[in-house]
């Protein structure tokens, strides 16, 4: 499928932090809005914990609507995708986190569109973009508050 692909992000950002806490941190769904500056709710559709499956949902600020989506891939401690992979369609967003040196931790994020939703996306690849990027800020800057870090 990779004639048409679009492409959002492919950001490594470091955190100061170790990496079970910034993974921890991040699978509180319920607390991003409190965070992220470009979410304004969250709800967990899916009792239980993370895993391949679980549902969720979220309402980008540039959006008049909230994002249904499930989990993809799971790795504990490792890696979150959430996203939709069909023979003619994929859009895929995931994290990535791995410890680096000195209790700090390296988090990729990736998102992606390929398909019919590649060309579907394009016109909101800007605003997409700028969503990643921000969310990577915040959520940067979240850690350090919540591990005590200025």
């Amino acid at each position: 499928m990779g004639l048409f692909r679009l492409d959002f992000i492919d950001l490594t950002t470091e955190i100061e932090a170790p990496a079970a806490l910034v993974f921890d941190f991040f699978k509180k769904v319920e607390d991003w809005p409190s965070w992220a500056r470009g979410i304004k709710a969250t709800r967990r559709v899916s009792k239980g914990d993370w895993g391949v499956g679980f549902r969720f949902s979220f309402s980008p600020a540039f959006l008049p609507f909230p994002l249904g989506t499930k989990v993809i891939e799971y790795e504990e401690g490792r890696r979150i995708a959430w996203g939709l992979r069909t023979p003619v369609a994929s859009l895929v967003h995931s994290f990535s986190f791995e410890p680096a040196a000195e209790g700090r931790c390296r988090v990729r994020q990736l998102e992606f569109a390929e398909g019919l939703l590649a060309i579907l996306c394009r016109p909101l690849r800007g605003k997409i973009e700028a969503f990643d990027r921000g969310l990577a800020r915040d959520f940067q800057a979240a850690v350090l508050r919540a591990a005590g870090r200025p």
